[in-house]
């Protein structure tokens, strides 16, 4: 059936207008918008050419060398990590502070609020 459809199609005479044409939109703001965008991103390139061009330069210092702590072995050869005469030593437990009970720490979390959750216990 599609074929012979085709064929109906192919040598009938009927002219179709099935263009219609529709009418553009044309928003009364569009210019006003477009302008006020090209002042913004004039202001914008110029003031980040008038911060390229200024002569004060924002110096960054150095940062400060600190002290390397207890368990930092320094620079090591790799022919010292390989060899078997020399005790190795075992900085995993340098620094650590143990705590007898919990009132040598202080109550400094005492005025902490919780965020995102009920402020108070909820009992069922």
């Amino acid at each position: 059936m599609g074929f012979v459809h085709r064929l109906k199609k192919i040598f009938s005479s009927k002219i179709e207008e099935d263009e219609i044409k529709q009418e553009e939109f044309h928003d009364p703001h569009h210019e006003k918008m477009t302008e006020e965008f090209v002042q913004r991103q004039q202001g914008v390139i110029d003031d980040a050419m008038s911060e390229l061009e200024s002569k004060v330069e924002n110096v960054k210092a150095e940062p400060s060398p600190t002290a390397a702590p207890d368990y930092d072995a320094g620079e090591v050869e790799v022919a010292d990590l390989l060899s078997t005469d020399e005790h190795i030593q075992d900085h995993s437990e340098m620094n650590v502070i143990e705590h007898q009970s919990v009132e040598e720490i202080g109550d400094h979390l005492e005025s902490a609020t919780i965020v995102g959750d009920l402020p108070e216990e909820v009992k069922f």
